[in-house]
């Protein structure tokens, strides 16, 4: 999966995130952006464009953007 690709679709996702703002080193839990409304919208958006369901403890233990991204991959189809 492109990284650049993913952060696109991330920034999209939660609203309140300027575009450009994001890199694969932000510690998106620390977004002031962050709740549970942006968790819900997270997990749509990788089920919509990557046709893969998250659980939001899988999340949790995700630290950074670049976390996310690897994340997807792992989960089985």
């Amino acid at each position: 999966m492109e990284i650049q690709t993913f952060i696109n679709n991330f920034e999209n996702a939660i609203d309140g995130i300027v575009p450009g703002s994001i890199t694969p080193l932000t510690e998106f839990q620390k977004l002031p952006q962050w709740d549970s409304l942006a968790l819900l919208s997270l997990l749509v958006m990788v089920d919509g464009e990557y046709g893969v369901q998250i659980t939001g403890q899988a999340v949790q233990k995700c630290s950074t953007i670049a976390d996310l991204a690897q994340l997807i991959p792992s989960i089985e189809k």
